[in-house]
C-alpha cells in the first residue's frame, strides 16, 4: 500500500509545513507591555446622524491618537458593548493609567472595568466601563466577547 519512502517524506512534509504554519508572534504579556507607552488605536462608532437620532451599528478603528479605549456593556443586554477612545485631557486618568503601569516582568494589566455612579439632578445613573491599553483593544461586541478577545494578542494586521 504505502512504502516507506512515501511515509517518510508524507511525515517530513507535515514536521516542517508545521513550522511555517506556527507564527513568531509575541504573547499577550509582551503585546501589552510594547503598547504600554505608545499611542493607541481605538474602536469609535461611525454616526450616520450626528444628532444622535440615528446610528448605522458600524465602527472604524481610529487613527493612533489615544492613551486609552473605553468599552461600556450595556446594561440591559450583555451581547451589546459601546466604544470609543479615550480623550484623557478632559478628565484625570492618572490613577487608571498608574494601574496599567504597574505592570512587571510575566505580569500585565489587560483592562480595567469600573462601575460608576452618576448624579443626574435627583436621580442616579450606574454604568460599568472598562478601558484598556492596546491597539483595538475595545472591540465593539457583547461583554464575554470583549473580554475573551482580549486574554490575546491584538492582531498586527489592519482591523
Amino acid at each position: 500500500m504505502f512504502s516507506r519512502t512515501g511515509i517518510l517524506v508524507s511525515c517530513f512534509f507535515i514536521a516542517t509545513s508545521g513550522f511555517n504554519v506556527r507564527s513568531s508572534a509575541k504573547n499577550t504579556i509582551q503585546d501589552a507591555h510594547e503598547q504600554l507607552t505608545k499611542k493607541i488605536k481605538c474602536w469609535e462608532p461611525i454616526e450616520e446622524n450626528f444628532a444622535g437620532n440615528h446610528f448605522s451599528g458600524e465602527h472604524r478603528l481610529s487613527e493612533r491618537i489615544y492613551d486609552l479605549c473605553s468599552y461600556m456593556p450595556d446594561s440591559k443586554d450583555s451581547n451589546k458593548g459601546y466604544v470609543n477612545g479615550v480623550d484623557t485631557t478632559g478628565d484625570d486618568y492618572t490613577n487608571v493609567l498608574n494601574i496599567f503601569h504597574t505592570a512587571g516582568q510575566g505580569y500585565a494589566m489587560l483592562n480595567v472595568c469600573l462601575q460608576e455612579a452618576l448624579q443626574i439632578g435627583r436621580s442616579t445613573q450606574v454604568a460599568m466601563r472598562c478601558m484598556c491599553k492596546r491597539d483595538g483593544c475595545n472591540l465593539p461586541k457583547g461583554l464575554t466577547t470583549f473580554l475573551d478577545y482580549n486574554k490575546l494578542p491584538m492582531p498586527v494586521t489592519s482591523f
